[in-house]
């Protein structure tokens, strides 16, 4: 009976085991399918979201700040237009690209198609894609930039750093313009393909700006005839105004390579017009002016080629005897004993006075940032000394002056002894419109009288025909000149090193037009000079500028 009681259990003990393993499996399909559930509901969340965060990218292809222009609003900057492109990287385009540029930006783009987002880059010709936009900008700085110590240059957060640039950098920054292109982009900042661009473009605000007194023509011709002087400068101020067309320092730069500039040793990002040095014989006419105001002229002044002043024996060039002379003959010759001689018979206040009246010893400034050296004058007392009064007369000891100040000095005798001071900032522009400036520092007086002046002009004429001056003189031009060569005290290869100038004024119809001062600094030669101040002089008389 036992026995058939546990036989008859086990089916029902077989069904339970069934039964069990059924719902097992049941919820293991169920756990499965609510896990796959879960997992596509969770894709279309991070769908959603990453659609949601798309949003608009910003590709900045071009800036531009206020334009500097030449006293006819000609561009000296941003004169020259280059390519650049807007790129949305796709495996075509920058194929395209990669094709155009002949594998020279290979690297930078393939990291711009792996990374996906929209880039800038500056070409040489246009490229045709859909996903490339082409657009012609303007280059702030071209190579051969005319007048780059008057234009100066940036800093790298693209603000003045020299020249006009920080001079009037709150004028140029006022007229800023800038081209950008908006792209969409999913949330990896990659652009969604087929999206239209949109282009904001207001580099037209950049047409504003500043105007300098610079010719630009002038001012190219001024640097290929000066090109092969070394280390000086040439200035050139048109009459009667003293508005300088011209400025040219050596060695220059290029402003957009001043990382060469700055490890030069010849320091060409100094502005050689705007520094003092010693002015030689060209201060004689200063010493000549003071007599003539003074109505005391040396009569028959012997030359015998020294002269002993406090002690000291001073020597014309060479120690040549020039004989029997008077102001003009002097004046052509250059004869040290002439003003030394004068100027002990005058004292030294009244070639002092003149010297201030006439500029020197005052720097002058054109804005922030951009004025020249003062120079020095002696003082009045020590030309109390014979020996510092001497040096003083024909331009040597302590007295300095700048390029530009003695274009100032010449452009008084030019215009009948009225001093102007230099001109450099013509004014501003707003809508193609120049509005003229008055610097406050300008300066205007009657340092010499009109008969003082018309007698200057005559005795310069008479050193370009058979003076010191007649090298540089070219042949029909009627033009004034006044040479000078100051000592340095410095050697090289056992020559003494000197500053040459040549300083003068060229005439048209109505009579001298402009000043041309041309300098070479710190040579032991200076032949050069004269042979650039004829070629100035020559085109200045045959050009309509």
């Amino acid at each position: 009976m036992r026995e058939n009681k546990k036989k008859r259990s086990r089916p029902k003990s077989r069904a339970v085991q069934y039964k069990a393993y059924g719902l097992f499996f049941l919820l293991t399909l169920l756990l499965a399918l609510a896990g796959h559930s879960i997992a596509h509901v969770s894709g279309d969340v991070e769908y959603v979201a990453a659609a949601g965060q798309q949003s608009v990218y910003r590709l900045d292809v071009a800036k531009a700040r206020g334009t500097i222009f030449d006293c006819m609003l000609r561009p000296l900057t941003g004169s020259k237009k280059q390519w650049v492109a807007a790129v949305a990287p796709t495996i075509e385009a920058i194929g395209a690209l990669e094709t155009a540029t002949g594998g020279r930006y290979r690297d930078r783009l393939a990291l711009a198609l792996e990374d996906g987002k929209p880039f800038a880059l500056t070409l040489d010709k246009p490229v045709e894609h859909p996903c490339v936009d082409m657009f012609s900008v303007a280059e702030r700085y071209e190579e051969d930039m005319p007048a780059p110590h008057v234009v100066g240059y940036l800093d790298s957060q693209g603000e003045g750093a020299a020249g006009v640039e920080l001079a009037m950098n709150d004028v140029l920054a006022l007229y800023q313009g800038e081209l950008s292109v908006y792209y969409h982009v999913d949330a990896m900042g990659r652009v969604i393909a087929g999206d239209q661009r949109v282009t904001a473009d207001t580099l037209e605000e950049a047409q504003g700006g500043v105007a300098v007194t610079l010719n630009r023509e002038l001012q190219q011709m001024a640097e290929q005839a000066s090109a092969r002087l070394g280390r000086g400068a040439v200035v050139i101020t048109e009459a009667p105004d003293c508005k300088i067309r011209a400025l040219v320092s050596l060695p220059d730069f290029d402003p957009g390579q001043l990382g060469q500039a700055t490890q030069s040793q010849d320091s060409p990002l100094v502005n050689r017009a705007f520094c003092a040095y010693a002015p030689g014989s060209v201060f004689k006419l200063v010493t000549a002016a003071a007599e003539l105001e003074s109505g005391s002229l040396l009569k028959d002044f012997e030359c015998t080629g020294a002269l002993n002043a406090g002690g000291l024996l001073f020597h014309c060039y060479d120690g040549q005897a020039h004989g029997r002379v008077d102001l003009a003959a002097a004046i052509e010759q250059s004869c040290n004993c002439y003003f030394i001689s004068a100027a002990r018979a005058m004292g030294g206040q009244p070639v002092l006075g003149l010297a201030y009246n006439l500029g020197l010893g005052t720097g002058q400034e054109f804005g922030r940032g951009l004025f020249t050296a003062s120079g020095s004058l002696p003082q009045g007392s020590a030309l109390e000394n014979a020996r510092a009064l001497a040096n003083f007369s024909f331009g040597q000891g302590d007295l300095t002056v700048t390029p530009v100040q003695l274009c100032g000095l010449m452009n008084a005798i030019a215009s009948g002894g009225v001093y102007r001071s230099p001109k450099l900032i013509e004014g501003l522009v707003s809508s193609g419109q120049l509005i003229p400036q008055t610097p406050v520092t300008d300066v205007t007086r009657q340092a010499m009288s009109q008969s003082t002046a018309r007698r200057l002009q005559d005795y310069l004429r008479g050193a370009a025909k058979q003076g010191t001056g007649k090298n540089g003189a070219p042949e029909g031009v009627r033009c004034g000149i006044k040479t000078g060569t100051a000592q340095t005290g410095a050697y090289e290869g056992g020559e003494e090193l000197s500053h040459f100038w040549y300083c003068g004024f060229v005439e048209d119809e109505s009579g001298p037009r402009y000043c041309i001062t041309v300098l070479k600094e710190s040579a032991a030669n200076g032949d050069e000079v004269s042979q650039i101040f004829r070629e100035l002089a020559e085109r200045l008389a045959g050009g309509d500028w």
